[in-house]
């Protein structure tokens, strides 16, 4: 996985398609600390590019989601591969 320059460190891209992943970071802005989920497309030359479709959020928010995340992994069943 490509790290971005700077203070964004890229956790974990996990494959959605062939040519998009779902990627996981965690960076600091202007003193700020943050987490970021988004969607990345590959284009031609294979290089990943940031999307829309994506969210920002503070450390501070981090176990409210994750209690979000596991309340709905209850409620649903993915899909059989």
């Amino acid at each position: 996985m490509k790290q971005v320059p700077g203070k964004k460190r890229c956790i974990k891209d996990i494959k959605k398609r062939e040519n998009c992943v779902i990627r996981i970071c965690s960076a600091e802005l202007a003193g700020y600390r943050y987490i970021e989920i988004r969607q990345y497309y590959k284009d031609k030359s294979d290089e990943y590019h940031p999307s829309k479709k994506g969210v920002t959020f503070s450390p501070e928010l981090l176990d409210e989601i994750i209690e979000g995340l596991v309340e709905v992994r209850s409620q649903v069943s993915p899909k059989s591969k």
